[in-house]
Order: structure tokens, then C-alpha cells, then sequence
């Protein structure tokens, strides 16, 4: 959600500084809320993303400026907003009871409506001074430089007061290794920690696969199991939380640099884009995602990178040096020819995932008929995956159906050797020294896992 809200406040940065009346208006009276969003998600990494894409944006603005005097403008509001906010100790902090939050959060909802309207009132007046008055262009000269002087002297100034830049980088290097302070429960403090929350011992795992596998990678998605394997603690990670790093340790060299060349596409656009009146933000939007990319798995949201994803065709069609194709009957045919069997396969994963959802549902609700009538329908549409295999065996074990349980289950470890649950079945469905050899692949699997000792005390 605070990476969303932070694209969305980039795009609206641009459209207030480039759309007509209403448009500019919209766009003000939506940075309220936007920002009292970002706020209540206490995301630093959205926090860090917005503010690089907000650096980017300016660089590739054509008229700074300008820029510079309408988010000053219209973000005041927002920036109030946020203040409010940040006052409301049920809405922020630990204790309090569900009315007295909710009361708050009607008072801070009335007052973000005031300010939105503060907000549309600033972009109305803001578009009639801008038709009306002229600025010299020295003054805007004059007011970037005031902006950018008064950020750096705070950048340097609060470097200074921490002992230099030696020991704010090793501060924030100690820091970042260490984890979110346990404090009292205010979630105002997370955003005044610089710790990466685990993110470390993600990478050290994805950098150690690099190092086993550096040609090729250990396949696409093995990053959980090696996790399992490997992991100093007791949490579940199925991503790295870093897109680049993950990529290189799954893919290999070459699959990173497949992705690195398909990103590079819309960033090759982006000096020609700047022309385009919305080009800048699009492109403060996507470097946002780039960077917040590096630190979550932001891919693997549809909500998050499809925005992401729009950005890029605005980048690539501003960057356009001819006229539009035409699309005859024999282009449209060519298209075609490309992506239906891209949605065949789409279809065929998205029939083969429904039925493994609807039996996790069944055996979940006591159903196990059911439940093994969705496998075996998973089976069908996805034999070569390892899950409805698995499911089929749990639904089976679930009838007390012992020895058809073995045969799925072996069946789902002869395709995914490394999965460490498949193995935990089939020890409950084994007795004997094939419960202990199971038991024995799931410790070495998944060391930290107590289920293994759970059922090593079972008679």
C-alpha cells in the first residue's frame, strides 16, 4: 500500500502541474488523503521511494520551476494533513479502545475533507495567477535554487550534527543489520528506524545461492526452499525482497541481465518522454518502483506493478519518432497469432490453480470427497506441478486411505524433491524406518521446523 500511494502521488504531482483546471484541482484535493495513506502505512521504504522519485521527476521537468511552486502549493494541505495525523495517539500508538479510535479517525477524516477543498481552492487560484501573471524567468531560477539550497544545507547539516559521513554510514549500516526496535507499540517510531527488518538475512541467502549456481541460477522459485534450509530464524519468506538480487541467484547472470535490458527499454525513453507533459512524472513514478523494488516484492502484485506497468507505455509512446502504425486485418492477425497461445497457457494455470485453491478450501472445511475430487481435477490441468499431487495425498490421508497417500505423495516429491511438506506427509503416511527417513529429509530441508519433532513423539 505505501508503494502504491507513493506512484499515485507522483502521477498526481504531475497532473497538478500539467492538467487543465479541473484536472489540477482533482489532483490537489487527492494528495490529501494520498499522503495521510502513505503516513498511516509508517513504510520507509515507500517513504525513501517516493522521495528519489521525486528527485527524478524534477530532474526531468522542463519547466522546474514551476513544478517546484505547485507541489509546494498544493502539498501544504497534504502536509497539514499529515500533522493531524501524527497527533492522534489511538490511530498511532498501543491502548486505546476501538471508540475512541473510531472517534478519531472521523475528526481526522472531517478535518482531510476541509483540506482537500483548502487544496482545490490553492489549484484553482494557482491556474488563474498562472494565466494571468507571468514570473520572470529568473525568478523561477530564483525559487529552484532557494528549494534545492535549503535541502541540501538540512541534508548537511543533520550529517554534521551525527559526526560526519564515516559515522552516519556505519551507524546506518549497524542499524539496518539490526532488528525494528521492540519500543511500546507507537508505529510512529518505525519510521524513524533505518532497520531493514530481516531484509539482510534475505540477501545473504539469495547471495549464497548465486555463489553455488553462479552460470545458470537453482531455478526459478527455489528461493523459499533454500530459505527453509537455511534460514537463521524461525519466519517464512517465499521472496528475497529484492527483485535483482533474487533474479540473479534463481536465473543466473543471464537472467538478470534479460530483466536489466526489458527495464533499461522505458529508461532509454526517458529524455525524449520529458517533452511529453505527463513524462515526468511517469518516469519519477517508475524510477519509485525500480528503487522499491530493490527492497520488497513488489512484482509479485499485480496492484503494485500494473501502475508500474502503465507508466512504461506512457514513457515508450512519448518517446515515439513516427507516425502510429496502422493495424490491417494482417497485423491483427500476426497479434493474435502471439497471444493466444500466451492466454492458452494463462487459461490453463489459471483452471489448474483454481481447482488446488477450492481443495485446500475443502479439506479446510472438512470435506475431503471434495477435496480430492479438486486435485485430482489440479492433476489433469497441471500434472507437471508437484502441489496437486500433494493435495491429492492430504485428501487421501484424510479418508485414511494410507497406501494411495504414499503413491501421491512420492509421486509429488519425484517432481519437487525439495519440498519439505511433501516429506512431512508422507512420514505421517509411513510408518517404521520410511517415517524416520522422511522425518530425516525433512530436518535437513527445513531445520527450524518443529513439526518434524512433533511427530518423532508420536508412538
Amino acid at each position: 500500500l505505501g508503494i502504491v500511494t507513493a506512484l499515485a502521488i507522483l502521477l498526481a504531482l504531475g497532473f497538478a502541474a500539467h492538467g487543465r483546471a479541473a484536472t489540477r484541482a482533482a489532483a490537489a484535493a487527492g494528495l490529501v488523503p494520498l499522503f495521510a495513506t502513505l503516513f498511516f502505512t509508517f513504510s520507509r521504504g515507500a517513504l525513501v521511494a517516493l522521495a528519489a522519485g521525486v528527485v527524478v521527476q524534477l530532474a526531468l521537468e522542463p519547466r522546474r520551476a514551476r513544478f517546484v511552486a505547485s507541489s509546494l502549493l498544493l502539498g501544504a494541505p497534504a502536509a497539514l494533513g499529515v500533522l493531524q495525523a501524527s497527533r492522534l495517539q489511538a490511530l498511532t500508538g498501543p491502548g486505546a479502545s476501538l471508540t475512541t479510535a473510531q472517534g478519531e479517525g472521523r475528526r481526522l477524516a472531517e478535518a482531510l475533507v476541509v483540506l482537500a477543498m483548502v487544496a482545490v481552492l490553492g489549484a484553482v487560484a494557482l491556474h488563474l495567477a498562472e494565466r494571468r501573471i507571468r514570473l520572470p524567468e529568473r525568478a523561477g531560477r530564483v525559487l529552484l535554487a532557494a528549494v534545492v539550497a535549503a535541502a541540501v544545507l538540512g541534508v548537511v547539516g543533520l550529517v554534521a550534527a551525527a559526526g560526519g559521513p564515516g559515522a552516519v554510514a556505519e551507524r546506518a549500516r549497524a542499524a539496518f543489520s539490526s532488528p525494528l526496535p521492540a519500543g511500546d507499540g507507537d508505529l510512529q517510531r518505525r519510521l524513524l528506524s533505518v532497520s531493514g527488518n530481516g531484509r539482510t538475512e534475505y540477501w545473504r541467502v539469495a547471495g549464497s545461492m548465486a555463489r553455488d549456481a553462479p552460470l545458470l541460477g537453482t531455478g526459478a522459485g527455489s528461493f523459499e526452499a533454500h530459505w527453509l534450509r537455511d534460514r537463521p530464524v524461525s519466519f517464512h519468506a517465499r521472496d528475497a525482497h529484492n527483485l535483482y538480487l533474487e533474479t540473479l541467484a534463481e536465473l543466473g547472470p543471464l537472467g538478470l541481465s534479460a530483466l536489466l535490458a526489458t527495464l533499461a527499454l522505458p529508461l532509454l525513453a526517458l529524455r525524449r518522454a520529458r517533452r511529453f507533459p505527463l513524462g515526468p512524472a511517469a518516469g519519477g513514478a517508475l524510477a519509485a518502483y525500480l528503487l522499491h523494488a530493490g527492497v520488497d516484492w513488489d512484482w509479485e502484485i499485480p496492484a503494485v506493478t500494473v501502475p508500474a506497468l502503465f507508466c512504461v507505455a506512457v514513457l515508450l509512446v512519448a518517446d515515439r519518432r513516427e507516425a502510429p502504425v496502422r493495424l490491417t486485418g494482417r497485423r491483427r492477425a500476426f497479434a493474435l497469432a502471439l497471444i493466444v497461445p500466451v492466454l492458452a497457457v494463462a487459461f490453463v494455470a489459471h483452471v489448474g490453480n483454481r481447482a488446488a485453491a477450492a481443495s485446500i478450501d475443502a479439506a479446510a472445511s472438512g470435506e475431503p470427497e471434495r477435496a480430492l475430487d479438486q486435485a485430482l481435477r489440479a492433476i489433469s490441468w497441471a500434472p507437471w506441478s508437484d502441489e496437486p499431487w500433494q493435495l491429492r495425498g492430504e485428501a487421501e490421508l484424510l479418508l485414511n486411505d494410507d497406501a494411495a497417500a504414499r503413491k501421491s505423495l512420492t509421486r509429488a516429491i519425484e517432481l519437487n524433491p525439495k519440498n519439505w511438506s511433501a516429506w512431512l506427509d508422507l512420514a505421517v503416511a509411513s510408518r517404521g524406518e520410511a517415517r524416520d527417513s522422511a522425518l530425516k529429509r525433512v530436518s535437513r530441508l527445513n531445520p527450524l521446523s518443529p513439526d518434524a519433532d512433533m511427530f518423532r513423539t508420536e508412538p
